[in-house]
């Protein structure tokens, strides 16, 4: 009996078992991750011209409205800007005049993320831009390799994401058996993935404990 349900346990257990041993191999050696989780950065690096920036006492001080919480200062390929954190977002101002720079137009998201590819050691995978769609919150830039850039509006954050990212989040789905999208129903399947384990296991030491058993008994005295 115990190693007729341990045969048939451990039947169901094949399918996961490939699932994890693949996945688990994949995310070990990570073919591909660089780019697919590519930082993008809006700030060039290096030093800044601070003789230049002069616009630190045009900048909104906090009123009524929500405090700033964080002020930042950084070079970029439309100059250098403030971004400006309140519990409410942020904000960007010209670092020469004080001038207000966001929400921004679809060129200056466009400039920003061109300007981030560009430097990235992984330029070559993203291609040219070739097209540019805007929204209240965000500019999404494609590129020809297949990448989406997205720009905040408010803050000039910028954030991708291409086909290659997607199919790695959908191999850790797999991997943790987030196979359905519902959340209840994936905790369940994995709950019985678990439940399944410990069951095909006590059957498992029941058969190895008799074995040993058996050794012992075979054993002279």
């Amino acid at each position: 009996m115990w190693a007729r349900a341990h045969r048939w346990l451990a039947m169901g257990l094949v399918i996961p078992l490939l699932v994890w041993s693949v996945t688990g191999l994949v995310f070990h050696l990570k073919p591909g991750w660089a780019r697919a989780y590519d930082q993008l950065d809006e700030a060039r690096p290096g030093p800044l011209d601070l003789a230049a920036v002069t616009a630190i006492a045009s900048l909104p001080r906090p009123g009524p409205g929500p405090a700033t919480s964080r002020l930042e200062l950084f070079d970029s390929v439309l100059g250098p800007l403030y971004r400006v954190t309140t519990l409410d977002g942020g904000a960007l101002y010209d670092g020469r005049t004080g001038a207000r720079r966001s929400p921004l137009t679809v060129a200056d998201a466009r400039a920003l993320a061109v300007d981030a590819v560009v430097r990235s050691e992984h330029h070559a995978a993203y291609g040219a831009p070739v097209d540019a769609r805007e929204t209240a919150a965000e500019v999404r830039i494609q590129f020809a390799g297949g990448a989406v850039v997205r720009v905040g509006r408010d803050d000039g954050r910028l954030t991708q994401r291409g086909a290659d990212t997607d199919r790695i989040d959908w191999l850790y789905r797999l991997h943790y058996l987030q196979w359905t999208g519902n959340r209840a129903i994936d905790r369940m399947i994995a709950l019985a993935g678990l439940v399944l384990i410990w069951l095909a296991a006590v059957p498992g030491l029941v058969l190895a404990a008799r074995r040993l058993r058996r050794r012992s008994d075979r054993q002279p005295r």
